[in-house]
C-alpha cells in the first residue's frame, strides 16, 4: 500500500473560511452559486406562487410573502442576481409560510432551484 503523506487540512486562529475547502488525491467539488433562471426555477416560483393563493386564508402575512415571492423572482431573473437580496428574501418567505407545509416544502424547493439551498 503507497503511502501519500498528510493530506490533512488544519484551520486556526480567527480563521473565518466561508467556501469549500478539502484535501486528498483526486479531489473533486462542484459549487452552485444563485442565479439559476431555468424552467426548474421559473416552475418552482410559479408552483409557490399557486400555492401562496390557495393557502393565502392561512396565512397571517400573506401580502408580505407575495412580495417576498416577487424579490425572489426578480433577482433570478437578473443578469448578476445578489444571493444576499434573494437568500434574505427566501428567508422571510419561509417564516411566513412556516405554518403550511405545503408551502413550506415549496420555498426549500425554489431555494434549490435558484441555487441558494437544498
Amino acid at each position: 500500500m503507497a503511502q501519500h503523506g498528510d493530506r490533512g487540512i488544519s484551520i486556526g486562529g480567527h480563521a473565518n473560511v466561508s467556501g469549500q475547502v478539502a484535501s486528498g488525491d483526486h479531489v473533486t467539488q462542484n459549487q452552485r452559486i444563485a442565479g439559476a433562471s431555468g424552467p426548474d426555477a421559473a416552475d418552482a416560483l410559479a408552483r409557490v406562487e399557486r400555492l401562496l393563493e390557495q393557502h393565502a386564508a392561512e396565512l397571517p402575512e400573506a401580502a408580505r410573502a407575495r412580495r417576498d415571492l416577487a424579490d425572489v423572482r426578480e433577482e433570478a431573473q437578473e443578469d448578476d442576481p445578489d444571493p444576499e437580496r434573494m437568500g434574505g428574501a427566501l428567508a422571510r418567505l419561509g417564516r411566513r409560510v412556516a405554518g403550511v407545509a405545503a408551502l413550506a416544502e415549496a420555498v426549500r424547493a425554489l431555494a434549490a432551484a435558484v441555487g441558494m439551498g437544498g
